[in-house]
């Protein structure tokens, strides 16, 4: 440091001059340079890899909607990156499940009998396990847990979810997970198991939080509910690998678009009607019913210019816009009201940002307004699936919800619905947005995304109920 000199014009080099004299008196030098050069590192690489994921996710779905098949490296397989996160979710999860076929004095009998009679401590279990591995002759360990598995195991059991059937799907080592790369920014990592029953979602570690402090109402709730139409969480785990520098939280839940019939157009509802909240036709056109629509596109609106705040306000058209087609008085009551409980359930626990999913199934496709044939090959639109009949009231019509003319005969589309992300809590990063987008414009406080949970609950319920027919 004595023969170094900085150029007096230079503000950079004086401040790192006097950086590094600084932690040079307190003999940290080199430790604080390879801390920063660390942080560094780790910012720029994963700046990097999710520009990299969001790349590989368009590629992938315009070669699927090009009627290609599934490449092996879309396939989590022995030499996928995310193989050995994948294989100790497995192997985490089949310990945690396998308990259920296990008889414990301490239990005084089976599992399953035990998870009906739960308690409150129950919803603060964590079952840890040390998992021993061998790699290339040296012997390791990776850790996992399984955060209030007697609860989740009674929501499985409430949900008729056959545990044979599901270590099946989720822990067959003889089968791979189905990668999905997820659309939003938050860059968390989506798997599908191999028979396209079940998703497993990475957490952030204030998402697991949340769901741990939100299990018990969500527990009541759902229990209370046999017709929500919330998303179903199946399980809630941890994985630390060893090769990995960081736990890795993740959720196991069901997948809403596992249906037995194919899914001719999808729509992600929020109530928001800025005009962010639009697709544009171009993207239709090249990707068909891959594609999810949101709310104008819902409601009708067909102009791409909707996005360009120079232009004048647009108009819905009405042969264009979507309903939801119930059929008489008490089935669209019975949806009202249950989306109302959902969205009042939410608004409660200061949730928001949540959306509804629609996928719309045709019997004659064509009549379906958005859907776009393609000559694709896929075997899932092919045939049609078994699914088992569940107990909700909107999953007992072919695995979906009939729509009906007023008369009580069938129309020509099935219902597939599900509110999802249920995690987003109105935080103050929510509130500076709300701020933020409200100072921008006199409309924007009603339209945008970022309300408090009560404006955002009542919008969300005036929208979807607007939109029964």
């Amino acid at each position: 440091m004595e023969n170094f000199t900085h150029n007096n014009e230079s503000k950079f080099e004086e401040a790192l001059t006097m950086t590094l004299r600084q932690k040079q008196e307190t003999g940290n030098k080199k430790k604080v340079k390879t801390i920063l050069r660390s942080k560094y590192r780790s910012i720029r690489s994963d700046l990097q890899a999710q520009k990299k994921r969001q790349r590989q996710d368009y590629k992938r779905g315009k070669r699927l909607s090009n009627g290609k098949k599934e490449r092996a490296k879309d396939i989590v397989h022995k030499g996928h990156k995310q193989f050995a996160l994948t294989w100790g979710m497995m192997m985490g999860v089949q310990m945690s499940i396998g308990r259920q076929f296990d008889f414990s004095t301490k239990f005084n009998g089976d599992i399953d009998m035990r998870a009906a009679s739960l308690k409150v401590a129950d919803f603060m279990v964590v079952d840890k396990y040390r998992i021993p591995l061998k790699i290339k002759g040296m012997s390791s360990y990776f850790k996992f847990k399984d955060y209030s598995p007697l609860v989740f195991r009674n929501l499985r059991n409430f949900w008729s979810v056959d545990k044979y059937e599901y270590m099946n799907s989720i822990c067959n080592p003889d089968t791979n997970f189905l990668e999905f790369m997820s659309n939003s920014k938050s860059g968390m990592y989506f798997f599908i198991s191999h028979d396209k029953k079940y998703m497993i979602k990475t957490l952030k570690d204030y998402e697991c939080k949340f769901l741990r402090r939100l299990l018990p109402h969500y527990f009541r709730h759902m229990i209370g509910n046999p017709n929500s139409l919330i998303n179903q969480y199946y399980g809630l785990h941890r994985v630390k690998m060893p090769h990995l520098n960081r736990k890795i939280h993740f959720v196991v839940m069901n997948n809403i678009f596992h249906t037995p019939k194919p899914i001719h157009t999808l729509y992600d509802l929020k109530g928001a009607t800025y005009s962010g909240r639009y697709v544009k036709r171009s993207k239709f056109e090249i990707k068909g019913s891959k594609v999810c629509g949101k709310d104008l596109n819902f409601q009708g609106f067909t102009d791409d210019d909707i996005r360009s705040s120079n232009e004048k306000k647009q108009q819905s058209i009405p042969e264009y816009r979507q309903w939801l087609k119930i059929g008489k008085a008490d089935r669209k009551l019975a949806l009202a009201d249950q989306i109302a409980s959902d969205s009042v359930f939410l608004a409660k626990m200061k949730i928001m940002d949540y959306s509804l999913l629609v996928g719309v199934h045709g019997r004659d496709p064509m009549l379906v307004y958005g859907y776009i044939p393609q000559e694709i090959n896929n075997n899932d639109n092919d045939k049609t699936k078994e699914v088992k009949i569940p107990t909700s009231l909107f999953k007992r019509d072919d695995g979906g919800f009939w729509g009906m003319n007023d008369d009580g005969t069938l129309n020509n589309e099935i219902y597939y619905i599900g509110i999802i992300d249920i995690l987003q809590q109105y935080d103050l990063l929510k509130f500076t947005e709300n701020k933020y987008k409200s100072y921008l414009g006199k409309d924007c406080s009603t339209k945008i995304s970022a309300l408090p949970p009560q404006k955002y609950a009542k919008r969300f319920v005036e929208f979807i109920i607007d939109s029964i027919k």
